[in-house]
């Protein structure tokens, strides 16, 4: 049986229906206020837990074999910062993994993670990989570059902002937008992982850097998506250093800010890799931004 915590997010749902595809038991690490609706009509098995929560995890760990572990968080709130989740959440996942005698560990890192990364976000991906590594376990790390599909918050953000200025017809770009992603679809994130966990004894003590085959700049990005939708509107680009002044007021004033001072300073550092390992070792070609994009945006 594999483990899947954070399976309720946008990778997890994806994650657990590609399990329950391969005819995998899969049971969720949930918490109180999951909404557990998303699954209704699978068949899976819910333990209640927190990965904040080191107590809770030993019960979820009973029967299993693998975890995936995809917990994380894009931008910090009350009580839930980076070091919480990232570093000592993954360690308390670890750590329960090695005392419930589990043989595989399959851990979501995010691209551009690295001790000497320039963002605290990358910095504590870091802190739990480096967690993962001196486990003990077999394990394999992914990091993904900018995910897509349909529940995404980055693409679907975008598109809400392209209807909203319907009437000036103009699109806030924070700097340059020269900046460089490399978008990879949901469903090839979730082949990989699903691939390691069940079928991957060779990938084992490896760390994969996943991407979608292109290379693009944010403006690319950006007209790819007024394109898919059939809009078009004038990019009108703002300093950076008017960004983290909006960035900076939303952060005070809004309890979900669209733009944090931290996505500021990882978008300043292009997000792009080599998928050569990827696509050979997962024997797949991952999807186009604007294929992708076209089975969920209109």
């Amino acid at each position: 049986m594999i483990l899947v915590t954070g399976g309720t997010g946008f990778v997890g749902r994806n994650m657990v229906r590609k399990l329950l595809q391969e005819n995998q038991k899969v049971r969720c690490l949930v918490r109180k206020t999951s909404n557990l609706s998303i699954f209704d009509g699978l068949e899976l098995e819910y333990s209640e837990g927190d990965i904040t929560q080191p107590q809770t995890l030993p019960k979820a760990m009973e029967g299993i074999d693998t975890v995936i572990n995809l917990v994380g968080i894009i931008r910090e709130g009350k009580n839930v910062t980076f070091e919480k989740i990232h570093a000592e959440g993954t360690a308390n996942v670890v750590d329960a993994a090695k005392k419930g005698g589990i043989k595989k560990f399959v851990q979501m890192s995010a691209l551009g993670t690295g001790a000497q990364a320039v963002s605290r976000y990358h910095k504590t991906k870091w802190q739990g990989e480096e967690a993962v590594r001196a486990s003990g376990l077999e394990y394999v790390i992914f990091r993904p570059s900018i995910i897509c599909g349909a529940d995404d918050k980055f693409v679907n953000m975008f598109a809400r902002m392209i209807r909203q200025t319907f009437l000036t017809r103009m699109m806030p770009v924070i700097g340059s937008g020269k900046y460089k992603m490399q978008p990879i679809y949901v469903g090839d994130v979730a082949h990989c992982f699903v691939t390691a966990a069940c079928r991957g004894e060779k990938q084992f003590a490896t760390t994969y850097e996943l991407g979608g085959p292109e290379q693009l700049t944010f403006n690319e990005i950006l007209n790819t998506i007024m394109r898919v939708m059939g809009k078009r509107r004038i990019k009108v680009h703002l300093p950076l250093w008017v960004g983290k002044i909006l960035a900076f007021f939303m952060e005070k004033l809004l309890s979900a800010p669209p733009l944090t001072r931290e996505q500021l300073t990882m978008l300043q550092i292009d997000n792009i890799c080599d998928i050569t390992a990827m696509k050979s070792d997962f024997d797949f070609e991952p999807m186009r931004f604007e294929d992708a994009i076209r089975t969920y945006l209109s």
